[in-house]
C-alpha cells in the first residue's frame, strides 16, 4: 500500500482548510442576509388582514379597533403579571421545594391569570363576531380557528 508523501498530505489539508472557511464565510453573509430580508418585509398584520378578508365597513373597522385596543391592553396586563410571577418564582429554585406553599401560589395565581386570559379572549372574540354581519360570520368563524390553530406550540409541532 503506497503512502502519501507529507508535501502532499500539506496541500489537501490547506484545500481543506480553504474549503471550510470559504463554507462558514458563505454561511455567515447568507445568515446575515436572510435577517436583513426578514426586517425589511413588512409582514401584512393580522387586523389589516381580517379587515381585508371579512371586507369591514369604515364602522365595523372603527368598533374592532376600539375593542382591540382595550383588549389589548387588558391582556399585556395579565402577561406581564404572569412573566413577573415566573421571574419571582424561577430565581428561587435554590430555596423552594415543590410542595412549598409558596411554589404552590406561584402557580395558582398563574393558574388563575391564564384563566382569565382564556376568559377574556374568548369573550373578545365573541363581541368581535357580534360586529360582523350574517355573511361575514361564517369566514370570521373559519379564520378563527386557522388563526388559533397556526399559533399552536403543541406536540404537533415538533416533528
Amino acid at each position: 500500500m503506497p503512502t502519501l508523501s507529507p508535501r502532499l498530505l500539506s496541500i489537501a489539508v490547506i484545500l481543506l482548510l480553504l474549503i471550510n472557511s470559504a463554507l462558514v464565510v458563505y454561511l455567515l453573509m447568507e445568515r446575515n442576509r436572510s435577517h436583513a430580508e426578514r426586517t425589511t418585509y413588512v409582514r401584512e398584520d393580522a387586523f389589516e388582514r381580517m379587515t381585508r378578508t371579512l371586507r369591514y365597513t369604515d364602522a365595523q373597522k372603527e368598533q374592532h379597533l376600539a375593542l382591540r385596543k382595550g383588549h389589548m391592553e387588558s391582556m399585556r396586563l395579565l402577561n406581564d403579571s404572569i412573566r413577573q410571577a415566573k421571574v419571582l418564582l424561577y430565581s428561587r429554585t435554590n430555596i423552594v421545594e415543590e410542595s412549598d406553599s409558596i411554589f404552590m401560589g406561584y402557580m395558582a395565581k398563574m393558574s388563575q391569570w391564564q384563566t382569565t386570559i382564556n376568559q377574556m379572549n374568548y369573550a373578545y372574540y365573541k363581541k368581535v363576531r357580534s360586529l360582523l354581519t350574517a355573511e361575514q360570520q361564517p369566514r370570521y368563524d373559519s379564520m378563527l380557528v386557522k388563526m388559533i390553530e397556526r399559533g399552536r406550540r403543541d406536540s404537533s409541532h415538533h416533528r
